[in-house]
């Protein structure tokens, strides 16, 4: 006889029944895996990628805005330079030697200035970055003031005339404003709170947009922008070839 194998042939399952469920699994572990790298990518690259297409007119709204703000402003002052000191005069004469010695105790106090009429706003290809260009901060408003109660002066052979009192202090004042022209601890402290000005002023701006910073802010030194402008330097030749 015969033997047949026990049990129902729904105990038994078939060869391709198997493959079909083992396709059917990869399947939708291949799902997952593509799902989790397009989440991935969007939240990695999302930003981006939404900045790039739909954050560039809200980018165009901030530069503008920028812009104006900046012709508003027109001047800004970003440091002030503060010192005491003491300063002194003599004039000397001929064959006698010293004559008059002056004594002069001062506070001078300079501003460094940002000309922002000159600021170049623009926006980068991408609607990601605003760069706004700066020409470098200058010294200006100088204020010397001598502490006149303590001053002394030695002038029995050559007496203290005003004019020369007057000739004293222009001195001093020129001095002082060159030592702060060019000293780079001032000049570097001027920029940097330059730069945090106009930081200060993005942030300022693109809380008052409804869809708040798309973008970055760039600010760059440009001093092309501090030389007079092309127009006002070629007016004396067109002038002189006229004539």
């Amino acid at each position: 006889m015969n033997s047949y194998p026990q049990g129902t042939p729904q105990d038994i399952e078939p060869p391709r029944k198997r493959r079909h469920g083992l396709r059917r699994f990869f399947r939708l572990l291949t799902l997952i895996v593509v799902c989790l790298a397009i989440a991935f990518v969007a939240v990695r690259f999302g930003p981006n990628i939404y900045r790039k297409f739909f954050g560039n007119g809200n980018t165009t709204w901030i530069s503008e805005r920028f812009g104006e703000e900046l012709k508003n402003l027109n001047e800004l002052v970003v440091f002030e330079a503060r010192l005491t000191g003491q300063d002194t005069a003599q004039k000397d004469a001929w064959l006698i030697g010293k004559v008059q010695e002056v004594l002069v105790p001062y506070t001078f106090s300079i501003s460094f200035t940002v000309d922002l009429s000159r600021a170049g706003v623009s926006v980068s290809d991408a609607g990601d970055l605003i760069t706004v260009r700066l020409p470098s901060p200058v010294a200006k408003y100088p204020k010397l003031t001598v502490d006149e109660d303590n001053m002394k002066k030695y002038d029995l052979l050559y007496p203290l005339t005003p004019e020369r009192y007057a000739e004293i202090k222009t001195e001093i004042e020129n001095k002082l404003i060159a030592e702060c022209e060019s000293k780079q601890e001032y000049l570097d402290a001027a920029w940097s709170s330059a730069v945090k000005n106009m930081e200060t002023l993005f942030k300022r701006i693109a809380e008052r947009s409804e869809q708040g910073a798309t973008c970055e802010i760039q600010v760059m030194r440009d001093d092309r922008l501090s030389a007079p402008d092309a127009a006002e330097t070629a007016a004396p030749e067109n002038a002189s070839d006229a004539a």
